[in-house]
């Protein structure tokens, strides 16, 4: 029989029965239990309790995940999609005012793009370690991008435009997009290959338009007020798309905890990804940001020009859009885990981009030998940015 006695914050429960204790001695057990709980369990109904603990929203689906993916396809296609269509400026400082003949314009569109690459390791970290702020690095990056493209229309020489449309630009570019492809990773997981294709895809389907936009524009109003022109049609264009970049899950609250596995450092295969990385990232732009300039140095008009640039980027879909559909598909008669495996796609991509600037681009004489190569290139080459999420 048990006796129950209240002892303060505790309830007392007696055994009369003897219990048996290795020095032989009987004495009456008693178990020290705490009093019922008087808070209220996590499943009831109060309103606060489901506010503590809210429901995370499904991944690979749902209203949540497809606004957020249209959101940054659309930062994608238009911020990121602006500096790669640098060439037509570049095209047109070289013949104009006060930059022409300046052999030094491509640097400008080399800085508006690699922030975004050489600083991934920094910026990475920072996500990662501060991700309850992924959404204010966003907004920020994209205000210093539209200030400097903004800034860039009172440029008056070289280096003012390289500060300005290169630098700025290019260091907002890298604020603002790694909390997108980290939020991405949270919103995607089975489909993160389809996902991320689509969002780069989406720099090709903006590129369809976007160099006639700006040809007509800087032969119509001249550099400065098409600087200008850009950052309003940006910022009218992105700025909604803002609100809807949210993470999945809420972030942790305690920012000094590690937040990352350096495991991956210790294995080879990391360093030959990274590597691969490096060179292809080095060739890549090469092509898109000369191809409009060579096709001038051949008698081609500036018109011509853009249109190789439209050929290339609506390879670049097409080529993502494959790339990531076909590393999402699960085949298991052919490998072990269902996937094709990431080396194979890989070295698709860099072998076939590769053979194409050899054997098109560079016994190119003809404007059919260039759209044959713009073509190929931007299908094979553009499909190596969506395996990232595989690698």
């Amino acid at each position: 029989m048990t006796e129950t006695v209240e002892f303060g914050h505790y309830h007392l429960d007696v055994h009369p029965q003897p219990l048996h204790l290795p020095s032989g001695n009987k004495r009456q057990g008693i178990i020290l239990a705490p009093p019922p709980s008087r808070e209220p369990s996590v499943n009831s109904s109060d309103p606060q309790s489901e506010k503590a603990e809210p429901e995370l929203r499904p991944v690979d689906r749902g209203i949540g995940a497809w606004r957020f993916l249209v959101a940054a396809f659309m930062m994608e296609g238009f911020m990121f999609g602006y500096p790669i269509n640098y060439g037509v400026f570049q095209s047109y400082y070289f013949t104009h005012a006060p930059l022409a003949g300046n052999t030094h314009l491509s640097i400008i569109g080399t800085f508006g793009t690699c922030f975004l690459f050489l600083g991934a390791p920094i910026a990475t970290y920072l996500v990662q370690k501060y991700s309850r702020w992924q959404q204010e690095a966003i907004w920020t990056g994209f205000a210093i991008s539209i200030i400097g493209l903004a800034a860039a229309g009172w440029a008056e020489d070289f280096e003012s435009l390289l500060a300005t449309q290169g630098c700025i630009f290019g260091v907002g570019l890298m604020i603002m997009f790694y909390p997108i492809f980290n939020m991405m990773n949270d919103w995607f997981l089975e489909r993160r290959g389809l996902a991320l294709g689509i969002i780069c895809a989406s720099t090709g389907i903006t590129g369809i338009f976007i160099p006639f936009v700006l040809d007509f524009l800087l032969h119509k109003y001249g550099p400065a007020n098409t600087l200008r022109l850009s950052a309003l049609g940006l910022l009218l264009l992105c700025g909604p798309c803002l609100p809807l970049l949210k993470p999945r899950t809420p972030a942790p609250c305690n920012e000094s905890a590690p937040c990352m596995d350096y495991s991956f450092l210790k294995m080879p295969l990391f360093y030959f990804f990274a590597l691969a990385q490096l060179l292809q990232g080095l060739a890549y732009y090469v092509p898109l940001i000369y191809l409009p300039s060579y096709a001038t140095s051949l008698g081609l008009s500036g018109t011509m020009g853009a249109l190789l640039l439209v050929v290339a980027s609506f390879a670049q879909v097409l080529g993502q859009m494959a790339f990531g559909f076909v590393s999402d598909m699960r085949i298991p008669r052919l490998w072990v885990d269902g996937r094709v495996p990431v080396h194979i796609l890989l070295f698709v991509s860099t072998f076939v981009s590769g053979i194409s600037i050899l054997a098109l681009w560079g016994p190119a004489r003809s404007l059919g030998m260039l759209v044959a190569f713009a073509a190929l290139y931007g299908m094979s080459a553009g499909g190596f940015a969506v395996l990232w999420a595989r690698m």
